[in-house]
């Protein structure tokens, strides 16, 4: 069950890679997708030299994305203070729950805790000693708890750019698909706000 939950979660990833690739460079979305598919063997390459290159690797794409998505949202310029009222005194207005789940689900992906369980067993630590299993699941924990943060934060960074976008354009609240999304930033920031919601996009897939 969790592989297919795992599935699951990879499809819409293959999706936004899909869809970076036809906004970048007007490919259609079954060559993206084969392309999208095709990039796995990539991340197996550079497997085979070792977990922590991957990692690096992962981090060079965490780091493009979160450039991207932020630069979009500081250009829309939303409104900080409530941004954190928002934060720290959460709520669901009415008809969000939708959006609310969509949140969640962005952040506590299937794939994300099985890949932070593998990497666990990927240390290579005494099991019988219990204090060196300790302090692995120690430095998971943190690490884990690092990127659901940070997932966190881009999530926020990209519904902050288009609620400035959906505030202002209620009858588009419903219609907002990852293809149009770039035209609504190339209407609202400018031509270049596209490409970097595609270049982030892709990074993100």
């Amino acid at each position: 069950m969790t592989e297919i939950a795992i599935i699951a979660a990879d499809i819409q990833e293959v999706i936004g890679s899909a869809t970076a690739l036809k906004i970048l460079f007007g490919l259609p979305m079954w060559v993206g997708v084969i392309l999208t598919i095709l990039d796995s063997f990539v991340f197996l390459f550079i497997h085979y030299y070792g977990v922590r290159k991957l990692e690096f690797f992962f981090l060079g794409l965490i780091t493009t994305m979160t450039a991207m998505f932020f630069t979009n949202m500081f250009y829309s310029n939303p409104s900080i203070s409530l941004m954190i009222e928002g934060t720290v005194i959460p709520s669901v207005p009415a008809g969000a729950w939708n959006v609310t789940l969509g949140l969640i689900g962005a952040v506590i992906m299937p794939h994300n805790l099985y890949l932070h369980s593998a990497l666990v067993l990927s240390r290579k630590i005494d099991h019988k000693n219990r204090t060196a299993v300790n302090e692995a699941n120690i430095y998971n924990l943190i690490e884990s708890a690092g990127s659901l943060v940070i997932s966190f934060l881009i999530s926020t960074a990209v519904i902050s750019t288009f609620a400035v976008y959906a505030y202002g354009h209620p009858e588009a609240n419903d219609g907002i698909t990852l293809y149009k999304a770039a035209d609504v930033l190339a209407e609202t920031l400018g031509s270049s706000a596209r490409y970097l919601w595609a270049i982030g996009l892709l990074a993100a897939g």
